[in-house]
């Protein structure tokens, strides 16, 4: 009985019980999630588990009556059983929220940065884990063996937040399922294992398969572990699920033990695929990339049934060799054991097998029975096109059977990159035009073959600034042959310094080689400075001043550090203009709207004087930077002709106390009357 349904039962010894987990059950957990016709990928979304995902069919294969709508990872519309662990140091952190179940208990949790959000297709997620910062990633992409959009791209990109090196490392750990099947055993290389197993780097197989029976297949399911887009683990452990879910990093290993659940009875095989501990440099980022999902196997029905799979693609390598696995599966469909099995791979010209023979013997297999074998085969580096190859498998006492397959050796991916931006920024009323400006990054994969899982970053040097709410990373997962992506980040220049400068920023990314490049832009920001002027006339009604019009005429203080307030002297035209209600027609500025104290100038209409206006804010209101009005003062235009309003003195006064503001430009304004 699966350990998910045991609550379950316990639920029935009582009414009062049973009750409630009936409730439980129709309470929906939130979720976020991307799917296709073949298979969805779920992250939870609630206040417990938080990021913690599972993997499932929709369609399935299209080639395959009956694995609709099955589990590949267990969890469904509710994950919590696998989990991923960061080891910062000698502390483990599990990412996503916190649990409320066995899975990852013991850990240590983080502080979320940014919710499951579907970002391009994405679903991106981010959590602090002490001094680093971790961005999941999941995405659909393209199986290595068959070729269709039917697997989980699982990507965690690491970055060292503090200001010293930490030690940290990555586990993946993922309940595996096939369907209803939770002990199916994995299929790897040339050996079927149903007991804890571990592989090391060195010898690590580029893809591990399973499945319950090659005659009747519920799923067939595939994870990828090296190869192109895929970051290889140090060491993959196939073990059960209790061990791996009690503690977050080292677990109770046993070789030889099968994939009976600890501490219960029945058979739940899980995977943990651990990236070792290295040093991250402050500011360094380190990404780990894992793919999951459905198997491609080739069969051939009969009383020996015979199925086959290697990558569906293959990259050639114009300065190497470059080698892929070939792996066959036999099994006995007949009604007695089948006599001195033997398998034989046969290879077009342009593939040779590398360091074993062509014939395999399997000796004999019984009724059910099912073995598996498994070539290395190499592309010369000139090779291109679509390859057949086939397997042959013969016995003494049954009719021989084949199976052929296509593979297809593609060109490298090669991208091509433009990134983008303005040259140089304007002024508009005292402020920066535009106020924010868009860099461009357009990439486009002009080879042969997929660029996969790759990070392109927008660095920002010096007085330049992200727009809130943004991250300087983007994540483009699979970028097919012939396709484009582009990414759009808004920038505005920092607060603090208006001097005229020549602002570098810059793209990095790796590319289809895994060097890493860049790609550099500058703008010029022009110089705002400091200053106090008259507005221009705010006129209730038409487009210009017209002799008997009220009009308004603010004047603005504008780009002023650690602005306080000022006091002001000003004049005007006595001839054209007056001001009809006197300090009824004075209003306070924008700049002390929202308290401090305010002084009411005295006015003249004889002289055209209006003397000894002073604003204060106060000391613990003090502005960053001013932009805003001094005062709004209400005229009446006279008589046609030209009007001029002037600043006759002003007195800046900033935290520091009034400061003489050498730099300090003064504009006035000369007002055409209209007769």
């Amino acid at each position: 009985m699966p350990r998910r349904f045991l609550l379950i039962l316990v639920g029935v010894l009582t009414l009062t019980l049973s009750v409630s987990f009936v409730a439980v059950a129709l309470v929906a957990v939130p979720k976020v999630q991307v799917e296709n016709e073949y298979i969805r990928i779920v992250v939870n979304a609630g206040e417990v588990n938080m990021g913690r995902f599972s993997v499932g069919t929709t369609g399935g294969d299209p080639d395959r009556i009956g694995d609709d709508n099955k589990h590949l990872i267990y969890g469904g519309d509710d994950p919590w059983t696998s989990y991923t662990t960061v080891r910062v140091g000698n502390q483990n952190w599990v990412y996503g929220g916190e649990t409320d179940r066995r899975a990852g208990s013991s850990a240590l949790y983080g502080e979320m940065v940014q919710p499951p959000t579907i970002v391009d297709g994405k679903i991106e997620s981010s959590w602090k884990l002490g001094p680093v910062q971790v961005w999941q990633v999941l995405s659909l992409t393209r199986s290595s063996t068959t070729g269709l959009l039917d697997t989980a791209q699982i990507e965690y990109h690491v970055e060292n937040i503090d200001s010293v090196p930490h030690m940290v490392g990555v586990r993946l750990m993922l309940d595996t399922m096939l369907g209803s099947n939770d002990g199916a055993p994995f299929r790897v290389d040339a050996h079927g294992i149903t007991t804890d197993s571990v592989y090391y780097a060195q010898e690590m197989p580029q893809f591990w398969q399973a499945f319950d029976s090659l005659a009747r297949p519920q799923v067939m399911s595939q994870g990828t572990l090296t190869g192109p887009g895929v970051t290889t683990p140090d060491r993959v452990y196939f073990t059960n699920w209790g061990s791996l879910a009690d503690s977050p990093w080292n677990f109770d290993f046993s070789p030889g033990r099968d994939f009976q659940r600890t501490g219960e009875f029945e058979l739940d095989s899980a995977i943990a695929l651990f990236w070792d501990q290295v040093s991250l440099a402050p500011g360094e980022t380190r990404s780990f990339v894992s793919y999951y999902g459905l198997g491609g196997v080739t069969i051939a029905p009969g009383e020996l049934i015979v199925g086959v799979t290697s990558p569906a693609e293959i990259t050639s390598d114009p300065e190497g060799f470059q080698t892929f696995s070939i792996i066959a599966y036999v099994q006995n469909d007949g009604q007695g054991d089948a006599r001195n099995v033997v398998a034989e791979l046969k290879l077009p010209p342009g593939l040779q097998i590398v360091g074993s023979p062509a014939k395999v013997q399997l000796n004999d297999l019984q009724v059910g029975e099912t073995k598996q074998t498994g070539w290395q085969v190499g592309v010369h580096s000139i090779s291109d096109g679509v390859f057949t190859y086939e397997v042959e498998v013969t016995a003494q006492n049954s009719e021989p059977n084949r199976v052929r397959r296509n593979v297809q050796v593609l060109s490298p991916a090669r991208l091509q990159v433009q990134f983008s931006g303005p040259v140089a920024l304007g002024i508009k009323d005292e402020r920066y035009d535009p106020a924010t400006f868009e860099a461009k990054a357009v990439i486009r994969n002009v080879g042969g073959t997929p660029y996969y899982g790759g990070i392109f970053e927008i660095k920002l040097l010096m007085g330049l600034e992200l727009v809130t709410g943004q991250s300087t990373k983007r994540f483009p997962a699979t970028i097919d042959p012939g396709q484009e992506v582009s990414f759009k980040w808004l920038l505005r220049p920092e607060a603090g310094d208006f001097g005229s400068r020549f602002l570098p920023y810059s793209l990095t990314y790796v590319d289809e080689r895994g060097e890493i490049k860049g790609a550099n832009m500058y703008i010029t920001i022009p110089e705002l400075k400091p200053k106090v002027w008259v507005g221009d006339p705010e006129v209730f009604e038409g487009g210009s001043v017209q002799a008997g019009d009220y009009f308004s005429l603010p004047v603005w203080a504008t780009n002023i550090e650690d602005f306080v307030g000022a006091e002001l002297d000003l004049s005007f035209d006595p001839n054209h203009l007056e001001i009809v209600g006197k300090t009824l027609d004075i209003s306070r500025g924008t700049l002390f709207a929202d308290g401090g104290t305010w002084q009411m100038p005295t006015i003249s209409n004889a002289t055209g004087e209006i003397l000894g206006l002073k604003g204060d804010r106060g000391s613990d209101h003090e502005l960053p930077l001013s932009y805003g009005t001094l005062v709004t003062i209400h005229f009446r235009a006279k008589t046609g002709g030209l009007g001029r309003v002037a600043i006759d003195g002003v007195r800046v006064v900033t935290k520091q106390g009034i400061r003489e503001t050498p730099d300090l430009v003064i504009e006035h304004k000369d007002i055409i009357i209209q007769p």
